[in-house]
């Protein structure tokens, strides 16, 4: 028989049929009836047998397809892309859904390298993951970006697993392909508010900490407000009366010094209220239109003759300028003194302290700074820096890191209050070891007018006469004392409405009045105002021990021709 048509010998119904037709007799005349019959039965078993076989054959076949569509629906349109790499990093085979992450077709990606398809900074991560997944045997995952056909990047996570091997297989990989962009992307936009809100707890953070600083600075500054008038009443008694004292010649030699010790620590504790009064921002201010410049360079010239000789002072500009602020030129120089003799201290060696002026136009919110013109001036030193736990309270009054005896702590919180009361800022930058920069922002003004400085000069009374008015006992007493040995001849009285009723019993009596600020009954504003409605108004100077810079600049506007701050 043709091997065509051969049929498999060993197959039961094969064998059933031939053992009929074994049966079966050569002609059909050779049949008896009920062999007929017996052959009939056979063939019709047979032809059922063979309906039946038929038909599981069709079932199978059915099961068959299902699960040839469960397979395609469950590999290649899973919600993952599916791949099977050999250890080199070939692709053996590739899901419809990894190939459609790629944009590509099977064709491309199948007997391909996967590192082609992986984007290249992520490569070594591959390799990585690869090699750890060959050598432990364990699964594996990493993430990576994988490239489109258009070149551009996703985010996916590969999780990898060894393929069990037969006996004539290579060892091969299972890889779970999964797009994370969006994942990423959720990552991305959690980390930036994890970011932001970490910044607004810092800046929370910082404002509590600045308002804490300010109620202390603001009861403090109202505690010194509050008493300066006062203390200041006591100091210009023994400030005047010691000058008085050094002015005369019949001191035996030690009283002169004794005098003269008693008039320096008066000055001492003077200073140290108006140092008080500049950190909380209660201190009065002659601010005018200046070059800020012109002021540093008189205060360079300055410093190279009292700071040490080791220490070298540098002055440096973009420009030369002007550097026009509206400011109080003394306080200005006492802000760089401050620093300067802190940066003294830090430097016992000897070293550079350089100041830096420039000009600085922003046109949007830059740091904190607003936009505008501005000028800086960053002083710096070559000194010992600060640590990093003493920073954060550098500018508290009384914190200082001097021995006792060395500092009273109130020389940088003296300078932050003048920069603020100038509407300004100072900043710290510091490293141990590697010298301090303090920065300080002033805004800048148009105006250019020449800083002169005009110096104080002493003149005779000339016998004209001063109606003071102050309602200390004391300080009226020593004011009278002093305003006599100048040449003056002197009325006092001790508040604004006993100076009107003798102005008005003596309209013709009176040159000038002297007037404390703050009295009772009537205090010198209101005596001011009262003395311009006379017929013929008097000059009038105030002194006052308390901060009133706009009430002051506005008497100022009205006639007032001076005022003078105790003691």
């Amino acid at each position: 028989m043709n091997n065509d048509v051969e049929m498999n010998t060993n197959d039961p119904v094969r064998q059933r049929a031939e053992a009929i037709a074994a049966q079966m007799p050569e002609a059909l005349a050779d049949f008896s009836p009920e062999g007929g019959r017996q052959l009939f039965h056979e063939l019709r078993v047979h032809q059922i047998e063979l309906e039946m076989q038929n038909e599981e054959l069709r079932r199978t076949q059915l099961e068959l397809e299902a699960a040839r569509t469960r397979y395609f629906d469950l590999y290649n349109l899973a919600p993952v892309g599916y791949i099977i790499l050999n250890k080199q990093g070939t692709v053996l085979e590739a899901n419809l859904t990894l190939v459609d992450l790629l944009g590509v077709t099977r064709q491309a990606v199948v007997q391909r390298p996967l590192t082609r398809f992986i984007f290249s900074p992520d490569q070594d991560i591959f390799y990585q993951h690869h090699r750890r997944l060959f050598a432990s045997g364990t699964p594996q995952i990493c993430e990576l970006r994988l490239m489109r056909a258009n070149g551009d990047p996703f985010w996916a996570q590969l999780e990898a697993a060894i393929k069990p091997e037969n006996d004539d297989s290579k060892p091969t990989c299972r890889i779970i392909v999964s797009d994370i962009t969006l994942r990423k992307q959720a990552a991305l936009e959690l980390n930036k508010s994890h970011q932001r809100l970490e910044k607004a707890v810092t800046q929370l953070q910082e404002m509590q900490a600045q308002l804490v600083q300010q109620e202390r600075l603001a009861a403090v500054g109202q505690l010194a407000a509050g008493i300066a008038h006062d203390f200041n009443n006591i100091l210009a008694v023994i400030l005047l009366y010691a000058q008085m004292m050094n002015r005369t010649s019949q001191l035996l030699p030690w009283e002169t010094v004794a005098v003269t010790t008693i008039e320096k620590q008066t000055q001492t504790a003077a200073h140290l209220v108006q140092q008080i009064l500049d950190f909380s921002r209660r201190s009065m201010m002659e601010k005018q239109t200046l070059d800020w410049l012109s002021l540093l360079k008189e205060q360079v010239r300055l410093l190279h003759h009292t700071l040490p000789d080791n220490i070298t002072v540098t002055m440096h500009t973009e420009a030369p300028g002007p550097y026009m602020v509206y400011a109080d030129a003394a306080r200005l120089q006492q802000i760089v003194l401050n620093l300067a003799v802190n940066a003294r201290d830090a430097m016992p060696d000897g070293g550079e302290l350089r100041l830096e002026l420039n000009k600085l136009d922003l046109d949007a919110e830059q740091d904190g700074l607003p936009a505008g013109s501005w000028l800086r001036l960053r002083i710096s030193d070559t000194g010992q820096g600060i640590t990093p736990e003493n920073s954060p309270h550098i500018f508290e009054p009384f914190f200082t890191t001097k021995p006792p005896g060395k500092g009273s702590g109130l020389g940088l919180s003296q300078a932050q209050g003048i920069v603020l009361q100038h509407d300004g800022r100072i900043e710290l930058s510091t490293a141990v070891g590697q010298g301090t920069i303090f920065t300080i922002y002033l805004p800048t003004v148009a105006e250019e007018v020449e800083l002169t400085i005009a110096p104080a000069v002493a003149q005779s009374g000339q016998r004209a006469t001063v109606l003071l008015v102050e309602d200390s006992d004391s300080l009226r007493e020593v004011l009278v004392t002093s305003l006599q040995v100048l040449n003056y001849e002197v009325t006092a009285v001790g508040n604004g409405r006993e100076a009107l009723d003798y102005l008005q019993a003596n309209p013709e009596r009176v040159d000038a009045i002297l007037s404390d600020m703050i009295m009772p009954v009537m205090g010198g504003t209101e005596l001011f105002q009262q003395v311009q409605r006379l017929a013929r108004p008097i000059p009038m100077v105030i002194i006052t021990g308390h901060q009133m810079d706009e009430e002051l600049d506005e008497l100022m506007t009205q006639g007032l021709r001076g005022w003078l701050m105790k003691p």
